[in-house]
This record gives C-alpha cells, sequence and structure tokens, in this order.
C-alpha cells in the first residue's frame, strides 16, 4: 500500500539540496510569530482545522499551504500574509515593548470571531481616516502660515 514515505501535498519544489530563501524566510516567520504569541503545533492545528502533522511539516518546510489555508493562517496569527513570507518582523505586533494592557486588549481582538473583528478594523479605519482629514484642514502648511 504505502512505501513508508508519507504523501506530502502542496510540497514545496524541489531543489535538489540547494537552500531556498522563500521557504526559509517562511519557517522562520511562522516558527517566530508562534514563538512570540506562545501558539503550539496544537493549537495552531486546531484552530486552522488541520493536523497537527500538517503545521509541523510547515514549520520544517516539507510543504507549504495552500492559498486559502495560508491566508487563514495569517488571520489566525493576526499578521499580514507579507509578513508570513517575507516579514522580517520589524513591523509586527509584538516585536516592541507593549504595556501589559495593550497585550490583553490584542488577545481579547484575536479570540473575536472574524466578523466582529471585521467590524472593530473597519470601525478603527473610518476613525482614522477621520482624524486624518481633520488633521490635514487644521495644520496648517509651510505655504500657508
Amino acid at each position: 500500500m504505502s512505501s513508508g514515505n508519507p504523501a506530502v501535498i502542496g510540497a514545496w519544489p524541489d531543489t535538489k539540496g540547494r537552500a531556498d530563501p522563500s521557504r526559509d524566510r517562511f519557517r522562520q516567520n511562522l516558527s517566530r510569530i508562534m514563538g512570540e504569541q506562545g501558539i503550539t503545533q496544537a493549537g495552531l492545528a486546531r484552530t486552522m482545522e488541520v493536523s497537527r502533522v500538517a503545521v509541523h511539516a510547515w514549520i520544517w518546510g516539507t510543504c507549504f499551504p495552500e492559498t486559502s489555508r495560508l491566508i487563514k493562517l495569517a488571520q489566525t496569527l493576526n499578521v499580514t500574509v507579507g509578513d508570513l513570507l517575507e516579514g522580517d518582523g520589524s513591523n509586527m505586533p509584538g516585536t516592541s515593548e507593549t504595556s501589559n494592557e495593550e497585550a490583553l486588549l490584542l488577545n481579547a481582538f484575536r479570540k473575536l470571531p472574524n466578523t466582529a473583528r471585521l467590524s472593530l478594523l473597519a470601525d478603527a479605519y473610518e476613525l482614522s481616516a477621520r482624524a486624518s482629514l481633520a488633521a490635514e484642514r487644521k495644520v496648517p502648511t509651510a505655504e500657508t502660515a
């Protein structure tokens, strides 16, 4: 039935022993983000509705999540797909010192259903846009001062 080698769906292209910087960057980013957020392989697997073996394979670079799972992975970890694929962590949440209150708020936000997250983000974006417009109207430019 099986030759002992597990089938790997969505495997990385065979690089014939050469290092693959994209694969390594993804592996390192995923592992780092999970560590920063205190997420275990088993916990991520439950949240993502995949096996722990699949998460383990992502971390070790033996396979890569399909696009829909990659998007869900980024949403689950509250990062962008770019942060997973190419990010160096410089603009990631949790890489700078945060207060306990900020950490509690961020964790509470992560536990919200996606619809609630999206609603809050839309409201925050709208408030930010309004504040930016108000600031532009009130701040004199060099030409008008």
